[in-house]
């Protein structure tokens, strides 16, 4: 998917570049972005069709304004294309993408420290990367990170995992770099509707406002009317998603408290560990009774030498859910830390 002409306006104005645009005859939507609002111009023909306000947008007539020319055939309202457009995540599929994101080259930015000055300045937005087969994001509402999600080879983690993936991208020198643009806090709020799993499938149409998943990708809402379309990998049925209230409580997620690479250590079984798979000891039937099912499973996955991360792959848990486990399994003595 195209993702259209993103730049700089430069010594332009947004009004000088439209007429532009006029004369040129074009079809679509443009975007322009001053700090944290932007205006979404829909064009048909040059002409503008549509014009919809996001947060604190200045004017057309400032200089040096970030701009996107999206083309599109003329439709119900602006359109934007997804930023991970045929990822598995839904909450990845529908985060649009407005102008020309910052973009801090991996290894050279302390995310720890970047997360910490968006807190202090209530950022709202998102931070993200892409690379082949890879993509994450995290969005802020008010400096705190509300929802997360990384897509890797199509298998889908959020939360806790989601951050380990943007901190161990962003200490691989090599890595992609992260981007950070901010977004308007009702795009954000509604984002945060899907993440959070809120369908609002009772709502009344015309005063509904949040977003919707459909065949055409993802559409947001205010007072029931579509101000926003962002192209993506079709949903059916569509469900709609409540953008979550001012006074609503969020999540408030971090970074990970363990050492970089700590996703990536093996553990070996120690004999009593051996012993407790054993249906034919004592040990193992005291194991089934203590550790129940999941316990079981864990210990046979990191028996067989997976990596942290790869055990929890194994068996549908994210990492954080995994380490309880962990530590009950080390202080047992059934395991121990397999020096490589």
């Amino acid at each position: 998917m195209s993702l259209g002409v993103l730049g700089d306006t430069g010594a332009l104005s947004g009004q000088r570049m439209l007429e532009a645009l006029r004369g040129l005859r074009c079809d679509g939507t443009l975007v322009f972005s001053q700090g944290s609002g932007a205006v979404l111009l829909q064009l048909a023909r040059g002409q503008v069709e549509a014009s919809v306000k996001l947060g604190s947008y200045g004017s057309l007539e400032s200089t040096g304004q970030a701009f996107h020319l999206y083309p599109h055939e003329p439709g119900d309202s602006p359109r934007l294309p997804s930023r991970f457009p045929d990822s598995g995540s839904p909450l990845l599929r529908a985060l649009p993408r407005l102008t020309q994101p910052m973009r801090m080259p991996a290894g050279l930015v302390d995310l720890r420290a970047l997360l910490d000055r968006l807190h202090q300045r209530a950022f709202n937005g998102a931070v993200s990367f892409t690379r082949d087969g890879e993509a994450a994001a995290a969005l802020l509402l008010q400096g705190r990170i509300a929802a997360a999600a990384v897509d890797r080879a199509g298998t889908v983690h959020a939360h806790a995992d989601a951050m380990r993936a943007l901190q161990r991208a962003n200490l691989d020198e090599s890595g992609p770099p992260l981007e950070l643009e901010p977004l308007d806090p009702a795009l954000v709020r509604s984002l945060l509707g899907l993440a959070l799993g809120r369908p609002a499938e009772g709502a009344d149409p015309s005063s509904f406002s949040g977003l919707v998943t459909d065949g055409r990708g993802a559409r947001f809402l205010r007072n029931g009317q579509a101000y926003l379309q962002v192209d993506g990998r079709a949903t059916t049925p569509p469900v709609r998603y409540a953008m979550l209230s001012d006074d609503a409580a969020s999540p408030d997620l971090h970074l990970p408290d363990e050492p970089p690479g700590w996703e990536q250590r093996r553990y070996a079984l120690t004999l009593r560990g051996q012993d407790a798979l054993n249906p034919m000891t004592e040990l193992a039937m005291h194991f089934q009774t203590g550790f129940g099912p999941v316990g079981q499973r864990a210990l046979e996955a990191l028996g067989r030498g997976l990596t942290l991360e790869e055990a929890s792959a194994a068996l549908e848990l994210e990492l954080q859910e995994l380490k309880p486990w962990l530590e009950r399994l080390e202080g047992d003595g059934l395991i121990r830390h397999a020096t490589p």
